[in-house]
């Protein structure tokens, strides 16, 4: 079993690829374009499959730091949204 980079498997072949891993074209260009850790296993029978790797636990690629709490800036308080709160007529009435 072979273990290819889905760019370099699907080079100058996309429409072949993606209807071999029954997706769309515009799906495996989009992960292409968007560099996704994406390989396809080609087996000795010539089936294919494609497998992802991703950072664990979930991770985004771009920016790991954005999704540690207290990574705003130094001096930085972040708050809730203030939301006016209207008391309910049941509460109003047994006043």
């Amino acid at each position: 079993m072979q273990r290819i980079p889905l760019a370099e498997y699907a080079a100058r072949r996309h429409a072949l690829t993606a209807s071999r891993l029954g997706m769309s074209q515009g799906a495996l260009s989009k992960a292409i374009r968007e560099g996704r850790s994406i390989f396809v296993l080609e087996s000795d029978g010539g089936c294919i499959s494609a497998v992802e790797e991703k950072p664990f636990p979930g991770q985004r690629r771009e920016n790991a730091a954005s999704s540690c709490p207290n990574s705003s800036p130094p001096g930085i308080k972040e708050s809730a949204p203030e939301v006016p709160v209207q008391v309910s007529s049941t509460a109003q009435a047994s006043r």
